[in-house]
């Protein structure tokens, strides 16, 4: 590959480096290009994505959490999509699409769930009862405010 500032050979180069994750300081390797001639250190955008993808999931493995991978399998053994995942875990919309690409590290009591519903399933029927019951109460939380109030007298 030639260099972006003087055209000369640049060549790959792996190395350890430290970084920064939140409040979180990783050690991984990083790969990047160095100029023979100028000595400048770039990278492309697939050696900056893997080089973030390993800083996540070293973080995770300190952390003992699921990597994206199992968090897939998880999902598609339950036999849940990921919308149904996040409505069941109570988590935002794209949330699991996130951990699922790597994008984002989920919570440990996230975490926690998935591995509770990987060892019982039936489990998931349970937290269906659980929304279903917080559904109905922002129901009527909302039905009650739309009522108009009455004025109390001043006593």
């Amino acid at each position: 590959m030639n260099c972006v500032i003087c055209g000369g050979n640049a060549v790959a180069v792996v190395e350890q480096k430290q970084a920064r994750y939140r409040d979180e300081v990783v050690e991984v390797s990083r790969e990047f290009f160095r100029c023979e001639s100028c000595q400048e250190e770039f990278v492309t955008p697939k050696q900056h994505g893997v080089y973030v993808a390993a800083v996540k999931n070293e973080v995770r493995r300190r952390h003992g959490l699921l990597s994206p991978e199992r968090i897939i399998q998880i999902r598609k053994k339950l036999g849940l999509t990921q919308a149904e995942i996040e409505e069941l875990l109570n988590a935002g919309p794209k949330v699991v699409v996130r951990w699922e690409s790597g994008k984002v590290i989920q919570s440990g009591s996230h975490d926690n769930m998935l591995r509770l519903l990987e060892r019982d399933p039936s489990l998931i029927e349970h937290l269906r009862q659980i929304q279903q019951a917080k559904s109905t109460e922002q129901e009527q939380y909302a039905s009650s405010r739309s009522r108009p109030k009455t004025q109390e007298a001043c006593a």
